[in-house]
Parts: C-alpha cells; structure tokens; sequence
C-alpha cells in the first residue's frame, strides 16, 4: 500500500517522524524484534543547534519590526501633514479631525504589530533554546494581522471618502 503513493503523496507520508526507509524492503516481514514497518528512532545524541537557526529567528523578527515602524511612520506623517494649513480655511477644523483620524488608526495596527513580532521571536526562541521540536510555524498570526490591517485601511478610506462628500 505504502508502495502505491507517488510523489507529493509518499513525501508528506514520511514527514511525520524519523522512520526507518529499509524496514519494509525484507517483503517477509518476519525476523527480530526490528522488522516492524514503521518504527521510530529514539535519539541517542544531543543534537547541536547552528547558529543560523538563532539569526534566522532574528532575521523574521527584524523583518516584522520593519512592517510595524514603517506603519508607525505613516500613521506620524499623516498626522502631521494633517496639521499643515490648508487653502480652504472655512472648513478645515472640521476635515483636520478627520484627517488627523485617518493617521491615528494606524498607530494600533502598529503596535499589535510590534507585539506580535515580540511575541513570536521569544516564544521561538526559547523552542530553539530547549531544542523543541516544533511546530515553529504560525498561520494565524500573520492572517489576522493582516485582516486587522486590510480592516484598518478600509476605515481610513471610509473616513476620507465620507469627509469628501
């Protein structure tokens, strides 16, 4: 059965775990207590961890701290630049709330950002440092980040189209 998968199918079969690739090659099947089909493999030496594995965790959390200051830095400029004097003056209280608005619902997105690049650089750390075995992946996180922020800018382009009308 096992011989029937192909490609794509027999690799993310053997990812489980470490398994033994000639246990099944006997076709008798019979033998010593280590014939068995699929038998794990206990690990006997301490794996050593590269220091690439440490700089690649940083590299990600660099990497999410970026996103989080370059948002930082539009929400800043939007709000200053929605302090800067406009030629219409009758109604620029008014759209300078709204504008300075439109700047500041960034600055959340920003920092749960932050917190979340914080979050996951110490979580994978501290797994790398007690030689976890995983999972090291995250899908939620970056997915709701990425809702809250597609949400944020879709408040921004409500404000600004309601303040135009």
């Amino acid at each position: 059965e096992n011989r029937s998968q192909t490609g794509w199918l027999r690799f993310f079969h053997n990812t489980g775990g470490k398994k033994r690739s000639h246990a099944h090659d006997g076709g008798s099947g019979g033998g010593g207590s280590g014939t068995s089909q699929q038998q794990q493999f206990s690990r006997s030496a301490p794996v050593k961890i590269d220091p690439k594995v440490f700089f690649a965790n940083e590299r990600t959390f660099l990497a999410w701290m970026h996103v989080s200051v370059i948002l930082a830095g539009a929400s800043v400029a939007i709000v200053a630049f929605a302090d800067a004097p406009s030629s219409s003056s009758n109604s620029r209280h008014g759209r300078s709330l709204a504008d300075q608005l439109y700047g500041v619902v960034l600055l959340p997105v920003s920092i749960v950002f932050i917190l979340y690049a914080m979050m996951q650089y110490s979580r994978r750390s501290s797994m790398i440092r007690r030689k976890a075995p995983g999972p090291y992946v995250d899908i939620i996180g970056p997915t709701v980040l990425t809702v809250i922020l597609m949400l944020s800018i879709v408040t921004q382009f409500s404000l600004k189209l309601y303040t135009l009308m």
